[in-house]
């Protein structure tokens, strides 16, 4: 039986299918250069990306990841359990060294 409903930690999505920020139009977003240092900088994070509206000529930076209230929770699940492997392991080398 195949599992269905897999649970992502953070979603990545297309954001030139949302409203653009100025006019409101849907689907008119489309990808677009980076054009300076700042804009290079965002690119390569991979958490923003510039679009551009092709019916008002917005330019601008969208985020491509989404954070959900499930995903803080695994996060936050994710940090506790390193926390305790990092604490099991330095009581193990403690316990060695002397």
């Amino acid at each position: 039986m195949a599992v269905t409903n897999t649970k992502k930690i953070i979603l990545r999505l297309d954001p030139s299918y949302k409203r653009c920020p100025s006019c409101g139009e849907v689907n008119t977003l489309r990808r677009s250069r980076a054009k300076n240092f700042i804009e290079n900088t965002l690119k390569i994070t991979g958490i923003y990306k510039m679009y551009r509206c092709r019916k008002c000529n917005w330019r601008g930076p969208l985020s491509t990841l989404v954070v959900t209230a499930q995903s803080i929770k695994n996060l936050l699940i994710y940090l506790v359990v390193l926390l305790c492997a990092l604490f099991v392991i330095s009581r193990v080398f403690g316990n060695l060294v002397s």
